[in-house]
């Protein structure tokens, strides 16, 4: 793919070329919420470890892929917290800037169509706002591969954009690199898992406001089940799938 997320009407993004950029970006998309994109990037290693913890314990002593990495804005956060994180991506100079980042990750390149890992390498394996930069007809290919690679009793989780929140639709539409965005309803997401792994997902929803801390989270919590958050999330965990 060569750093270019090129969907069926031949739309693309070259993230190669936005990758010193891509954190300004992003900022900028959702600076009328407050925040910026390292506010988000906690929220999301929150729940990631509320996701995993009921399962597989803390995050702490976990090995972690995260497919899709771009500059490691996520990854930055995430990897204090875990035993290993790798992450992938079709962008070579997106690469560059996440291994600079976070020196202490190991960063490769992924085709798009085979993650290089062999089956059941990582306890938990994560897509972060990707998923809707991928085409339509690719997407069951990508979390296939996902668990794939993700152990027995791991987790294999999808994080992505609420296309049912005005906010969120603003947001992405005011964002250069989300000009090839075709965003994924929870629906969509929770099929795709089912599919890829003979089970049926969880699912919670999260970003009902912009506020931090132990507020912003048991705010979350409480509403998780409301389709309206900013974004939402989705899982399936490794113990419970079929083996084909």
């Amino acid at each position: 793919m060569n750093g270019v997320a090129v969907r069926e009407d031949g739309r693309g993004v070259d993230f190669d070329r936005y990758a010193r950029s891509y954190e300004d970006e992003v900022d900028q998309s959702v600076s009328f919420t407050g925040r910026n994109s390292a506010f988000y990037a906690r929220r999301k290693a929150e729940i990631l470890e509320e996701i995993v913890r009921p399962g597989l314990g803390p995050l702490q002593g976990l090995s972690l892929l995260d497919v899709g990495c771009g500059t490691g804005t996520t990854d930055q956060v995430l990897a204090p917290r875990v035993r290993r994180l790798h992450g992938v991506d079709v962008s070579q100079d997106m690469l560059i800037r996440a291994q600079q980042n976070v020196p202490e990750a190991q960063f490769s390149w992924y085709d798009g169509e085979k993650l290089p890992f062999d089956d059941g390498t990582f306890d938990v394996v994560v897509a972060i706002c990707v998923l809707h930069h991928v085409p339509m007809s690719q997407r069951f290919k990508v979390v296939s591969e996902m668990v794939r690679v993700s152990r027995h009793e791991g987790v294999v989780a999808v994080f992505e954009h609420n296309p049912y929140n005005p906010l969120t639709r603003h947001a992405v539409n005011t964002c250069e690199l989300d000009r090839d965005a075709v965003l994924l309803p929870p629906r969509e997401t929770i099929e795709l898992l089912k599919e890829s792994a003979d089970v049926e997902p969880e699912y919670r929803h999260y970003l009902f406001s912009p506020l931090a801390g132990v507020t912003g989270r048991s705010l979350d919590r409480r509403l998780r089940k409301i389709p309206l958050g900013g974004q939402y999330a989705a899982w399936v965990r490794r113990s419970t799938m079929f083996t084909r």
